[in-house]
């Protein structure tokens, strides 16, 4: 039986979590529950086998991720009834959209996903600051004040309002900073969160690669654990200006779409 999951069981999803060797944080998980919904599975003796989560998004968009499936509970069907659920809990109206692992792939294709892009995730193991200066823009931190815009600007990037996860997400952020242009409007925002294995950069808004690699900068310079960044597949600007401050590409899963108008419009520079 599908059981919707609390924050009273983020112990135990962590323990999932851990078991599959996903990179979940507790802080993390409070995130996804702040703004979405977590579903799963529980064996005989209440272990938490199954997990999928859903964030649904002001504007009729949902992301689903956090699919997991125990080793030892795998080819019972128990993945697919989730991504069974999850569809069934969304209007009609909702595109949803995931990030496939390669194992995930063929379940998703079943389940009605097709593919409408991919993200190339990068690693830097030992981040390179160089000299780097984009015209004009500046960086600084970003306060309490700066919200509002900052919600309006990954609305604009990213197609639909985030405003709960977002809100989450900067408080679990350790960095944070918005971007201005000379005349003091914002034109962008980033953020770098601690997980388990990494320091994640994102998201971050930009109205250019330059922009953007200015703010990844910021982020990145003083870290001296590893880094990882996820971002479309078609920005290859930016892709240059990262490979020359020390990031490697490792993979580049499909993004995944189930819906009449699946992918966001993205307007500017948009890392996840």
């Amino acid at each position: 039986m599908i059981e919707r999951f609390s924050e009273k069981d983020i112990k135990d999803l962590l323990v999932l979590s851990k078991l599959e060797k996903w990179d979940y944080s507790e802080a993390d998980l409070h995130t996804i529950f702040s703004s979405g919904d977590v579903f799963g599975h529980r064996n005989e003796k209440g272990n938490i086998v199954s997990s999928v989560a859903v964030i649904l998004y002001k504007n009729q968009s949902a992301f689903i991720g956090m699919v997991i499936v125990r080793k030892d509970y795998r080819k019972q069907g128990l993945a697919g009834q989730l991504m069974k659920h999850c569809l069934q809990t969304l209007s009609p109206e909702v595109n949803a959209y995931l990030i496939a692992t390669k194992e995930g792939e063929h379940l998703y294709k079943k389940a009605g996903f097709k593919t409408v892009d991919y993200v190339s995730k990068y690693i830097s193991s030992e981040y390179i600051p160089r000299a780097f200066k984009a015209s004009g823009v500046y960086t600084r931190s970003l306060t309490r004040r700066d919200f509002k815009e900052v919600v309006k600007l990954d609305e604009a990037a990213f197609g639909d309002n985030r405003k709960l996860f977002l809100k989450s997400r900067i408080q679990q952020a350790e960095k944070a900073v918005v971007l201005q242009n000379e005349q003091n409007k914002m034109t962008g925002y980033g953020l770098a969160v601690r997980t388990p294995s990494n320091i994640v950069i994102g998201p971050v808004v930009a109205p250019n690669a330059e922009a953007a690699m200015l703010v990844i900068d910021e982020l990145a310079k003083n870290y001296k654990e590893k880094l990882r960044i996820d971002l479309s597949s078609h920005e290859e600007t930016l892709k240059k200006l990262m490979e020359n401050h020390g990031f490697q590409l490792q993979n580049e899963p499909p993004v995944m779409a189930y819906g009449v108008n699946p992918l966001p419009a993205n307007r500017a520079i948009f890392l996840l």
